[in-house]
């Protein structure tokens, strides 16, 4: 992969899990990189979870929330939504 890559889905792809239009859990978070890993073709690597970490950037505004994870590798993510039904996800390979 290459050194920072991102992906953008519609949320609703995620619909059947609890926390789809409804805040982030770290399960949630998880499934949507693993999501991101095989439309980026790298579903072959097995991805070990070390950090995950969730906050607003604006305390006062839950839509500047964003979730950071970290993994053995392929390396570490942001997560966030774009206030219009999408998810983006930032990939940052480890140097």
């Amino acid at each position: 992969m290459r050194d920072t890559q991102t992906i953008t889905f519609l949320e609703d792809t995620f619909e059947s899990h609890p926390n789809c239009f409804n805040g982030w859990s770290e399960d949630y978070a998880q499934t949507i990189i693993r999501k991101a890993l095989k439309e980026l073709n790298c579903e072959n690597e097995e991805v070990i979870f070390t950090k995950y970490a969730c906050r607003a950037i604006d305390e006062d505004n839950w839509r500047t929330e964003v979730c950071y994870i970290e993994t053995e590798q392929p390396g570490f993510f942001y997560i966030m939504r774009d206030m219009v039904d999408h998810i983006n996800v930032v990939y940052n390979r480890w140097d």
